[in-house]
């Protein structure tokens, strides 16, 4: 219900004001879409098949559920990654370069991040990888235990691993960094030319906040 509420407040607000959001705000948009997708798609029959302590239905509401949660979680993790991107471009660029960033850029970029996490998530049902039931047996997802098990699916996990999770978990960070590494070399600066009092206390607070 909160997830829902939630994403649903967001998008209500996006629309309000859709004439006066930002380009990078157009990734926030996607982001509770993602979200609120999977909370309608997938947390109704989690919920009840744990209350059941065993999966409701059969292989193919299986099937439906673990290509849901593939498909927009690995939207959402590509959508943080774009975001990350584009605040780390954004933050090190001149004010007339990071305008260059626009709404058709964006809409672009979403489109991208929509057929990549799409294709990752029919590959299992085009023969390479699967989905199947998790361990406790009340949700599903990849077939795991396959990696071990056979090359097809070793292949699948360890590509869908480093593609989907790895390389986005690591530009994420890397341009987090690299903006707080921005903000301290700046704040630096201002301390140097001694105009602000407690400059120095400023900028770990706004490092951190970085």
């Amino acid at each position: 219900i909160l997830t829902v509420l939630g994403n649903s407040a967001v998008l209500a607000t996006a629309v309000k004001r859709s004439s006066l959001l930002k380009s990078p705000e157009l990734l926030t948009v996607n982001l509770a879409v993602a979200d609120i997708g999977m909370a309608l798609s997938m947390y109704p029959l989690a919920i009840a098949s744990a209350w059941n302590h065993a999966w409701l239905g059969g292989d193919a509401s299986c099937v439906y559920y673990a290509l849901m949660g593939f498909l927009f979680g690995v939207c959402s993790m590509m959508t943080l990654c774009a975001m990350a991107v584009i605040r780390f471009l954004v933050t090190n660029s001149s004010k007339s370069n990071s305008n260059k960033i626009t709404k058709n850029t964006v809409c672009i970029l979403i489109a991208f991040i929509w057929l990549y996490s799409l294709l990752w998530a029919i590959l299992p049902l085009l023969g390479w990888g699967s989905y199947g039931p998790e361990p406790f047996g009340i949700s599903c997802t990849i077939a795991w235990s396959k990696f071990h098990n056979s090359s097809n699916g070793f292949s699948f996990i360890l590509s869908m691993f480093l593609l989907c999770t790895v390389l986005p978990a690591l530009t994420i960070v890397a341009c987090y960094l690299g903006i707080a590494w921005k903000v301290h070399k700046a704040y630096q600066e201002i301390q140097n030319i001694d105009r602000i009092p407690n400059a120095a206390k400023l900028e770990k607070k706004l490092t951190l906040v970085s």
